[in-house]
């Protein structure tokens, strides 16, 4: 008997630091946070299965609903998702409740990017009708991003500016402003796939001071790694090193294994476009192993372009040559890519 006020206590404050921890987790001090949640990974886990085992559906629901996005960013998206699944389908969780509808979002996000399309259609579509009934602006507009992000890996540019255009307005009519990022950006992805650079441009200078503004490094570091494509992509490499080089050293310092990958391979297009083969090919090579142990597939933005890159590398080089550079890419830890990366201008 003695021991169950130290588990429930401990269970107790888990829940509380997860809740404390959720909205720091884009904030200026999100790489602290998500280290101090690391540091209890393990008394995550064994909480979360003993809410399920207890039937305490709502507290589990509640967790992985705080945690997902931790899991995700920290290379465990699939340990996530499964939380979220156990969750959402526990007797007890059924209602139709905010914390409901932020397990769905994260479960949609993360189906999303491991391809499963219906899974996440269903997901975002439930968590917007829950929003709309309960009025949560942030959801509304979390649901119509993830939606609209759906339309854009079908290629339909028209769906998704409608989602995105649908969430701007409840943003800008009743929501803040870190709530018309999203849909800022995805009007910059649809404008983007759609070859209209210009105006991508336009819609990611807005995003990137609005979280600038907000002092949210994770989304500012995404941000600078699109602005910076899209420089690479028009061939203006003086403009593309910068932004690409502070994106990957702040995603490198968070700890952020979703967005470095996508770093890594954009320093390797422009090592191409400067003639550095093996550069290029290391980089690339080091990109893709990062990418497969993200368990995350990439997102419909950027995949034609990381393939575009790869054969155009391919064809420059000799056989050998390629294999040879890529497998020493393949072989390097995260910290040794990043390195070869930041090595030199």
């Amino acid at each position: 008997m003695s021991k169950k006020p130290g588990v429930e206590g401990e269970a107790a404050r888990l829940l509380a630091l997860a809740a404390e921890a959720e909205p720091h987790l884009k904030g200026p001090d999100s790489a602290a946070w998500m280290d101090r949640l690391e540091r209890d990974h393990e008394g995550f886990r064994r909480t979360f299965s003993r809410f399920l085992e207890q039937g305490r559906a709502e507290d589990a629901l509640r967790l992985a609903a705080d945690l997902w996005m931790f899991h995700q960013e920290r290379g465990r998206p699939a340990e996530g998702r499964a939380w979220l699944g156990k969750a959402l389908a526990a007797p007890g969780a059924e209602a139709g409740t905010a914390t409901r509808a932020r397990a769905l979002h994260g479960a949609g996000t993360i189906a999303f990017r491991q391809l499963d399309e219906a899974d996440a259609e269903r997901s975002f579509k439930e968590c917007l009708a829950i929003s709309r009934k309960i009025d949560d602006v942030g959801m509304i507009v979390g649901a119509t991003g993830g939606l609209a992000r759906i339309a854009l890996r079908r290629g339909d540019t028209a769906d998704v500016r409608k989602w995105s255009e649908e969430g701007l307005a409840v943003a800008r009519s009743r929501g803040g402003k870190e709530d018309a990022i999203g849909p800022l950006h995805m009007l910059a992805a649809a404008a983007r796939i759609e070859g209209d650079l210009t105006k991508a441009k336009g819609f990611y200078r807005q995003t990137l001071e609005l979280n600038r503004e907000l002092e949210r490094p994770k989304s500012v570091s995404v941000e600078l790694e699109n602005l910076g494509a899209l420089e690479v992509m028009e061939g203006n490499l003086r403009d593309a090193l910068p932004l690409l080089r502070e994106s990957l050293r702040m995603a490198h310092e968070r700890g952020d294994k979703y967005l470095l990958p996508y770093d890594l391979a954009w320093l390797g297009r422009v090592a191409l476009a400067k003639g550095e083969l093996e550069r290029a090919a290391t980089l690339f090579g080091a990109a893709k192993v990062q990418f497969d142990a993200s368990g995350l597939a990439m997102d419909p933005d950027e995949a034609p372009e990381y393939e575009k890159g790869l054969a155009a590398i391919r064809e420059a080089m000799d056989r050998k040559a390629f294999n040879k550079a890529w497998a020493n890419g393949q072989k390097m830890s995260l910290d040794e890519a990043v390195a070869l990366a930041l090595g030199r201008e």
